[in-house]
Order: structure tokens, then sequence, then C-alpha cells
């Protein structure tokens, strides 16, 4: 099947060869084709493309989430496709008439989402979309898209190529206020610039987005800390008066002076720490060469839907020092934040579960912010003395960290940056000096601490029947114990550990 282009865009020969998907690449138009000849048997009088998939499409993206808007029984169309593809269903709203079909193809999955009409035509529909790029439509005919022609009422291409953000309408962002966390997304999916009109809509509704439930506005928020420039976009979200209102405690944080040997103020010094941080990603290979592959992998982790390690470790980053306006001290000119990470620790407790995430999010989020300073100290340990970092230091910082020691050592690097992104290699403070203590603690990490808790040294068992100790808090001490002598290198192998056992054994029974 070859593409032809007609007045500029892309489209395809309407017939589609009826058979499988093998001989096509998942996402792409023939794929599309395949599947929306299907709907036309349908019978169905008007069955439109709509959205995000016309905006794909004249963007020569992959597709996988497939719009769908008709004029009537939308439901039973939906199901009847459903059936028809061997695709799961789902109703997300009965009233409004939306539902989602899900197709798994191999390890590929597209998604194609019904919907009825949002007023009595087409044209209407677009009228009551967000934004020009995004309110075009493309009828299906026989055979799949006829693609003659593409309903562009508010100028979707012209904004699609000139990279522009606009609304369709005054009032978008009053009907739903979401849109206007939406706009800064897809600025950053596509690199895109906001019209100036839409940024003045979105500083004047701002308020607004609290009336939006925590559940949407994360999702928005944390696609936006997916992209690679996140900490440009989070900076328009505060221009535009949108993070305020997400996360109200940053308000403390703006104008906050911090010690000299910082070079920003707190608020501008945990932007930057976002940017070094994603900077750092970027080029992790140029500092950790051997260790860059496992470190990717583990960023790439999917915690929650829509949300990974990466994205949760900007998040913290962001927010790493949010303890600092309820902790400062000033005596003598000099200022400083007792615990602030502590402090700071429970403050993005309340942060994460206001914005409805999992608890395991919430535990990365609060183990990265609250263990942020360790690195800094083990850095100070070592700058004064090189025999300061030892086995047992660097087994204690991960046994508080656990996984998330890798996000801390990496936030450390970038908060350094952000300290004094000029300091020189031999300063205690320097960026530098931080991530030469960062690689060996990595070193260790991955050569000796997750082989350790692979295979502990002793089990629970074994002391309960070798020792005769009562099942309890107590058996827990020992194995702790035990694994944190290992993790010094005093112990290293079972024998060790029952000889050591049986000579402190008193200790732990007292």
């Amino acid at each position: 099947m070859k593409n032809k282009r007609i007045r500029g865009i892309i489209t395809l020969k309407p017939a589609c060869r009826q058979a499988g998907l093998r001989d096509y690449k998942m996402g792409s138009l023939s794929v599309l084709q395949y599947y929306l000849s299907i709907i036309t048997r349908l019978k169905l009088k008007e069955i439109y493309l709509v959205g995000g998939s016309v905006r794909d499409i004249l963007l020569k993206m992959a597709l996988r989430d497939i719009d769908i808007a008709v004029s009537s029984d939308s439901l039973k169309i939906a199901k009847e496709f459903a059936d028809r593809i061997g695709g799961s269903f789902f109703v997300m709203s009965e009233e409004e008439g939306v539902t989602r079909i899900v197709k798994k193809e191999g390890r590929k999955t597209l998604q194609f989402d019904f919907a009825m009409f949002k007023g009595k035509d087409i044209l209407e529909d677009l009228s009551n979309r967000d934004f020009t790029i995004n309110a075009m439509a493309i009828k299906i005919e026989a055979g799949g898209l006829g693609l003659g022609e593409i309903l562009d009422p508010y100028n979707g291409r012209k904004d699609l190529k000139g990279k522009i953000i606009r609304v369709v309408k005054p009032d978008a962002f009053s009907d739903d206020p979401l849109r206007m966390l939406r706009a800064l997304r897809f600025a950053s999916d596509f690199d895109f610039k906001i019209e100036d009109k839409t940024i003045e809509y979105i500083k004047n509704l701002a308020p607004s987005l609290k009336t939006v439930s925590s559940e949407r506005v994360r999702d928005e928020l944390f696609k936006i800390f997916k992209n690679t420039k996140s900490h440009y976009y989070i900076s328009l979200l505060e221009e535009y008066g949108l993070l305020n209102v997400i996360i109200p405690e940053i308000k403390d944080m703006k104008g906050l002076k911090q010690g000299s040997y910082h070079v920003y103020e707190l608020w501008t010094h945990s932007l930057k720490t976002v940017e070094y941080l994603e900077a750092l990603i970027k080029d992790i290979k140029s500092y950790f060469l051997e260790y860059a592959d496992k470190i990717k992998r583990h960023l790439r982790e999917e915690i929650e839907q829509g949300i990974n390690r990466e994205s949760l470790l900007k998040f913290a980053a962001l927010l790493h020092d949010t303890g600092k306006p309820s902790t400062i001290k000033t005596e003598e000119d000099k200022i400083s934040f007792y615990q602030h990470w502590l402090v700071g620790a429970e403050i993005n407790k309340d942060i994460c579960r206001r914005l409805k995430m999992s608890a395991k999010s919430e535990e990365i989020v609060c183990r990265i912010t609250g263990n942020h300073m360790r690195p800094l100290y083990l850095t100070q340990l070592y700058y004064e003395n090189k025999t300061g970092l030892t086995r047992r230091a660097m087994y204690r910082f991960f046994r508080d960290s656990g996984d998330s020691g890798i996000d801390v050592l990496l936030l450390s690097i970038a908060d350094a940056m952000a300290t004094q992104p000029h300091a020189t290699a031999s300063a205690a403070v320097s960026y530098k000096t931080v991530a030469e203590v960062v690689k060996r603690i990595l070193d260790y990490y991955y050569n000796e601490y997750k082989q350790q808790r692979k295979r502990p040294l002793i089990s629970g068992s074994c002391l309960i029947k070798k020792f005769n100790v009562e099942p309890g808090p107590v058996i827990g001490r020992i194995l702790k114990d035990v694994e944190e002598h290992r993790g010094a290198g005093l112990l290293r192998n079972k024998s060790d550990a029952i000889n050591y056992i049986k000579e402190n054994l008193h200790k732990w029974l007292e």
C-alpha cells in the first residue's frame, strides 16, 4: 500500500486488505485503515476520526490512542466493534456515551475511544474541544479513511505547522480547567509554544484548577515530568500560576535566602536542581559508564500507571527542600535549616497524598527527600579523610534508602550543581567531588550490597532452631545487626555469623 499526498496532507488508498496484522507495522496508517474498515461495516451514517488521532496523523506519529466520534448509539456501536476485533470493552461514561476498547497485538496495544458528538453535529463537537490542533476530524467511509477532506474549522493544521497551542474558544478553560494543565503538557510533548492570548486566559483562570480532581491533575503533571526538559515547563506552570494551586507549599520557598555557599534563592535552586538532574540523566554515561545501562533500567521502572522512577525522582528533586522555610534559623548572620530533610519528607508525604499517589510512589518520594543530605555528608567525610567513607556507612545508607538510594545519589549531584555550579573540583561542596564519592558508593552497591541482599548469611528459622530463640522482634534485631556487620566487612560467611551470634546473644536477650 502506497502513501499519497493530497493538498499537503497524508492520505492512503481507501482499500485495505482484509488480513491479519502481521504484515503491517503497529501504529501505522495501514493498521488504522484495517480497523477503521471494520468500523464502517457497522452501518452508522456518521463516524469520524477526531482529536488527537487526526493531529498525530498529520504529525506522522505512530497511533496508539484512536478517538472516534459517532452521531448516535456509541455504546452499542463500540460494543459491536469490540466483539468483531476481539478487544476488551469498557464503559467510561454511560451518560456521555464514552467507551474504550483495548486491543493487544503482541507486545503493542491499540486503544479505541468511542464517544457521542458533543453537540448536534460534528462541527459543534469540534467547537467544544480544547485546542485547535485537536479540533479536526476525518470522516470514516467505506473501506477505512476517505481522507478526501479534513474538517478543520479552527485552522488546526496552520497551528500544527506553526507549532502553536491555541484554545478553540475563550471559555474552553472554564468548561474544563484541567485543559490549562493540558496546554503545558501538549507544549512539552510536541515542543510547541502556547499562544499569548491562551496564556492570558490561563493566568486569569489558574485558581479554578483547584476544582479539578486530584487524580486528573496528577496524571497530567507527571506526563510533564516525563519530558526530558520538564524543568522548563514546570517553570512555566509556576509563572502562569498553576503550580501554586497544585503545590501551594512552594509559595514559602520563593525568594528565601540560603547560606552564603548557595548561588540561588531556594525556589530557583529547586528548579535548577531539576534542570541539572535532567542534564545528568541525559549524559549519565559520561559520569558512570559501567553502570549507565543499569541506572537507566532503574529509572524506567514503572511504579504506577503513567509514573516511572525517573518522573518521581524529578518530582522529588523539585520538592527536596520543602522543609527549609519552616526550619530556617539565623544566628550571627549564619543561616541554618536544622533537619530540614526530615521535615520536608513529612511535607512531601502530605503533597503525595493530596495528589492521590500510590503508597509506593509516596514511599519513594519521601525516601529520596528524607535522605537527600546523606551523600553530601558522606562526601564531607571523604573530603576530610579518604578512609572516612566506610563500608558500614555505605551499608547504612542503602539500608535506610533501599532501592531509592540510586535516586538519592543522582539527586545529590544535581543538588550540588545547583548549589555552586562553578565550584572547583577541590572543594568539598563541588559537584565533581560529590560525583567521585557517588561513583564509589555505586561500586559498593552493585558489587557488594546487592549481592549481600540476595543471600543473607543466616535466616530467622536457622536462628530459632540453632539458638532456641523465641520468634519475635529479637529475631529481626539479630538479623539486622548481623547484616550490618557483614556490610562493614566484619562477617564474611555463615560460620562468622554463627560465632558472632554466640558471642553476643546475651546482649540481645537482655
